[in-house]
């Protein structure tokens, strides 16, 4: 059973994850000439959306007796594994990038941290109103990229390299006791159930993904 500390926990790592997101989408509105026009309500909104995620993760944390973590400095070339990413104008190809994996990143993370919420209901509803939200957001965020909205086995389509722990183990298909693929042999087998299905990622691997990006 989850206590109070697990719960706060839970919450400082995805409150790590918001503020990943809200930093990426609001350095992306700080030159206005940056977001083309025709993306700039969707990324706007982002933003607003997740500066009221991290809003309410803190105000759950402070609720239960913890303070919430501080904002980290970020580093978005990922200590130079994305070399020379600065927001430039030429770079929004870029950063659409960063913003498929970081909302990617927080479908799973929201997913792996419902299980410490389960003995606290006002936290796990929250947490299950932001989750569903960071799904419409990644499927929003691969439109724009004239990407299909969800993923295929554990691939990362054209993110580098450094990203892909974000899609390690989304190939997976058993569930429990029910193998999903082979339940599925007659439409598509595995790469459907795949698509179907999203993962988890535990607090350890989440952890570790937000690490590439902080200063």
């Amino acid at each position: 059973m989850a206590d109070t500390r697990d719960a706060i926990d839970a919450l400082q790592l995805l409150l790590q994850v918001a503020h990943l997101q809200s930093e990426l989408y609001s350095r992306a509105l700080v030159d206005p000439a940056f977001v083309p026009a025709s993306d700039a309500a969707v990324i706007g909104t982002l933003s607003q959306q997740e500066v009221a995620h991290v809003s309410s993760l803190s105000a759950l944390i402070t609720e239960r007796g913890g303070v919430p973590a501080a904002r980290p400095t970020f580093d978005f070339t990922a200590k130079g594994a994305i070399p020379g990413f600065a927001f430039a104008v030429d770079q929004y190809a870029t950063f659409t990038m960063l913003a498929q994996a970081a909302e990617d990143l927080g479908v799973r993370a929201y997913k792996g941290q419902l299980a410490e919420l389960l003995t606290d209901l006002p936290a796990l509803v929250t947490l299950l109103a932001i989750h569903s939200v960071e799904g419409r957001h990644a499927a929003e965020v691969r439109r724009l990229r004239g990407k299909k909205s969800w993923i295929t086995g554990d691939s990362r389509d054209d993110l580098p390299p450094v990203l892909q722990p974000v899609y390690d183990g989304e190939a997976n298909v058993v569930v429990g006791a029910i193998d999903a693929g082979a339940a599925a042999s007659q439409v598509g087998g595995a790469t459907t159930a795949s698509e179907a299905l999203d993962e988890p990622l535990d607090a350890v691997r989440v952890g570790a993904i937000v690490a590439l990006f902080v200063a």
